[in-house]
């Protein structure tokens, strides 16, 4: 039994190690979709300074993150920070005391930790709805407005809803903020367009998630709101360093969508039949799958077997704390081309029998 969130980070990290020092990073398949990486070049090496290095990356970073998000340089910017957290930390802060209250529209609540913890620090009033027409009747001009473009469970946001919103955000001149984590590549797979072609104030989304690079978080929008947000960042050391930000450079450089698109149709190939006949409920997810059917406890239980006896990695043994437990298989991760579907489907069945008893 596990009983505490650092516990089971801590159980994880000695399972990972062993596995590692007695077998080898091939025997681990990491199936989170946040597999991450840090891709650097050669070049990349002798600029890595502390000061040089932002001066070079942060131009890239600019560039490619302004395309990634479909922004204008001409009146748009894209900076780095070093967690995703860390980019919404900074926007609550920078904008603390000009809003009365930040509301916040999901396509399922709840939503991530990160938000409502970001408005704690600050005594900032928060709500947050998946009903579409409780925050349009809360948007005005003292509100920051911040919409989930995919949830932790990859529930992507109908379109309408958050074109109404952005519209209702413009009436009203309520800044926007599209929290986009993985939203930013989810939506593509249903032809939604980047968050600043939508006219959004602002983006954020992660480097890791259904892409292969660190774990940090590329904010944009209007310019002069995310200069003030990312000054706000360096005053207290949450802005991305040199190599984070060589690395966001080169895994957007080198971003696929063709390879978000196998995991897609993956995901919609893959028979799940051998969890349903014994008894195992699961819902496709846009590039996997989640089983749905188990309790917090259980699923956590389920996750720590798979990673023990097959070396499957999954969020819900390895996430931080306060990150879903839904236990989510990702065919977009760098391991997922190692391994079969029979492998995932069998190890599920054998470790679900084992917790069951």
């Amino acid at each position: 039994m596990i009983n505490s969130e650092m516990e089971r980070i801590k159980k994880v990290r000695e399972i990972i190690l062993n596995i590692i020092e007695t077998k080898g990073r091939e025997y681990l398949y990491d199936l989170t979709g946040m597999s991450g990486g840090f891709k650097l070049k050669k070049t990349d090496m002798d600029i890595l300074d502390t000061y040089i290095g932002p001066a070079v990356f942060s131009e890239k970073l600019n560039k490619v993150g302004l395309q990634h998000l479909g922004g204008d340089p001409n009146i748009h910017k894209a900076v780095g920070f070093n967690r995703t957290s860390s980019a919404i930390l900074s926007t609550i802060m920078a904008l603390s005391k000009e809003i009365d209250e930040v509301i916040h529209y999901l396509p399922k609540r709840p939503s991530h930790p990160s938000i409502p913890r970001s408005c704690k620090i600050f005594d900032i009033p928060y709500f947050e709805s998946d009903n579409v027409g409780e925050i349009l009747n809360r948007i005005d001009k003292n509100t920051l407005t911040i919409i989930t473009g995919a949830t932790m469970d990859h529930k992507v946001v109908d379109i309408k809803h958050l074109k109404d919103i952005l519209s209702q955000c413009s009436k009203k001149d309520s800044i926007s903020f599209i929290d986009d984590a993985s939203g930013a590549r989810l939506r593509l797979l249903y032809n939604q367009p980047p968050a600043l072609k939508l006219n959004a104030h602002l983006v954020v989304t992660s480097t890791d998630k259904l892409m292969d690079g660190p774990r940090a978080g590329l904010l944009a929008g209007d310019i002069d709101l995310v200069d003030t947000i990312y000054e706000e960042g360096l005053k207290y050391g949450l802005e991305a360093q040199a190599p984070v930000l060589a690395g966001m450079v080169n895994a957007l450089e080198s971003f696929s969508f063709q390879k978000l698109r196998e995991a897609f149709n993956r995901a919609r190939e893959i028979d799940l039949t051998p969890l349903t006949s014994v008894g195992i409920e699961s819902e496709r997810t846009p590039t996997g799958f989640a089983i749905t059917s188990l309790s917090e406890e259980e699923s956590v239980q389920l996750a720590m077997k798979l990673l023990e006896n097959y070396g499957i990695i999954t969020i819900t043994a390895a996430g931080m704390p306060g990150a879903s437990k839904t236990l989510r298989i990702d065919f977009c991760s760098k391991d997922a081309s190692r391994i079969s579907d029979t492998y995932i489907l069998n190890a599920i069945l054998d470790s679900y029998q084992k917790i069951k008893g």
